[in-house]
């Protein structure tokens, strides 16, 4: 009788513990609890920690290339130099200016000439008016450091033209290197005029049959 009372009792201990040992930790009460799943976000990057991207240079083609230098090419200086010799020769050419000068009489066959002027002291504003047989066909032409000119119509016999000196710019006297060329483009006279303001400078063309 004894024994069988122990037996009883050591079955009734063993039901509880094997409760506890089968006893699911996810349900409670017999009723299953899902897990949470919360969404895991990855860390943002620290972008105080990335280095600036240097630009890469490709050396075999450079985005700009050096200007080339050559040993011929003239210095502002040079030119400032240049001017300042023009300038004493006009101070030169002023002790020798004059009101009007007669550049000489020629002759051609050609129907009309060809004028062409420039400035051979310092290129200083010197203007000129040109007048062909008392007819102004040409009422300021600036005198600048190049040949430029126009073309004057001939009558038949005596045609007399004139060179008038607006002014004397901005360094006396009013100076002026003058070719006259023919219709075939030979020159007929080549010369220089060296004037005060409102002078004058004559030459006489006769157009020959």
């Amino acid at each position: 009788m004894k024994a069988f009372l122990t037996l009883i009792f050591c079955l009734l201990l063993s039901v509880p513990l094997y409760a506890q040992i089968g006893l699911d930790s996810s349900t409670k009460n017999g009723i299953a609890i899902p897990a949470d799943k919360k969404e895991i976000i990855p860390p943002k990057p620290n972008t105080l920690l990335n280095k600036p991207k240097l630009p890469t240079v490709d050396l075999n083609n450079p985005l700009t290339e050096p200007k080339p230098f050559y040993m011929n090419q003239k210095s502002d200086l040079l030119d400032a130099g240049e001017e300042l010799q023009k300038r004493w020769d006009d101070n030169k050419l002023k002790a020798t200016a004059k009101y009007d000068q007669f550049l000489g009489n020629f002759k051609t066959k050609s129907s009309y000439l060809g004028l062409q002027c420039r400035d051979f002291g310092s290129v200083d504003g010197d203007y000129v008016r040109i007048i062909v047989n008392d007819v102004v066909v040409e009422n300021s032409l600036r005198l600048g450091g190049y040949f430029k000119g126009i073309n004057i119509d001939l009558v038949d016999g005596l045609n007399r033209i004139d060179v008038i000196a607006i002014n004397e710019g901005t360094a006396s006297p009013n100076t002026g290197h003058f070719m006259v060329l023919d219709h075939e483009g030979n020159v007929i006279t080549d010369q220089k005029w060296n004037l005060y303001s409102s002078g004058k400078a004559t030459m006489i063309i006769l157009k020959e049959d």
